[in-house]
């Protein structure tokens, strides 16, 4: 019969893991190995994963947006380039920039001479200078002043803006280099349309 005590089995047990653990504790003092063994840390972010999020978080799009049109609108009355004015910045605002209003032709010839513009929305029966007379004055570099109209202007879109939109008359306009006719009362469509189709124009010949 054995008689090795309970007692006994524990103190052998306890005197076995304290030699096993001074053991492990040289081997470690001994080895820089083991004693930079530590446990296995979280799995790391893959390179891709790291790169998308930062693209998410600092990475922005710019959109340039495109330059607005800048438009220069000509009439002897003074209640209609108020009422152009409002319907161009209420109805345009995206796409033009109101850039000069004149009262006659003889001031927007000769403000032609200073400042680039786009487009013009021409009256046709003015005083002095029709929009007729004008706008053959603009194609022929005709100021009436010692100043030359600057060259982009010369070439600049022209669309009349007028009640004398008879056939014959539309006609008239576009001989004397016109691009097109918007009848008074305006209806927004038709301007919009105009102006459109005038300024994919000078894209086809810029």
């Amino acid at each position: 019969m054995c008689t090795t005590s309970t007692t006994s089995l524990l103190q052998d047990s306890k005197t076995s893991s304290t030699f096993f653990n001074k053991a492990i504790t040289n081997m470690s003092a001994s080895s820089p190995i083991l004693s930079t063994i530590s446990p296995p840390s979280s799995p790391a972010m893959s390179i891709e994963s790291d790169f998308e999020d930062q693209d998410e978080t600092t990475t922005t799009t710019t959109v340039q947006q495109p330059r607005k049109i800048k438009v220069m609108i000509i009439d002897d009355n003074s209640v209609n380039l108020t009422i152009l004015s409002r319907l161009l910045n209420k109805h345009f605002a995206d796409t033009i920039q109101l850039t000069s209003v004149q009262n006659s032709g003889l001031s927007a010839l000769d403000q032609l001479t200073k400042d680039e513009v786009d487009l013009i929305l021409m009256d046709i029966d003015m005083p002095v200078l029709s929009g007729v007379e004008t706008t053959t004055a603009i194609r022929n570099n005709d100021s009436h002043s010692e100043h030359s109209i600057l060259e982009q202007n010369m070439k600049v879109p022209i669309i009349a803006v007028t009640t004398s939109d008879a056939e014959e008359q539309r006609e008239l306009y576009r001989q004397v280099g016109m691009a097109d006719c918007v009848s008074k009362p305006i209806a927004i469509p038709k301007l919009r349309m105009a102006i459109e189709e005038a300024m994919k124009t000078v894209s086809t010949n810029g």
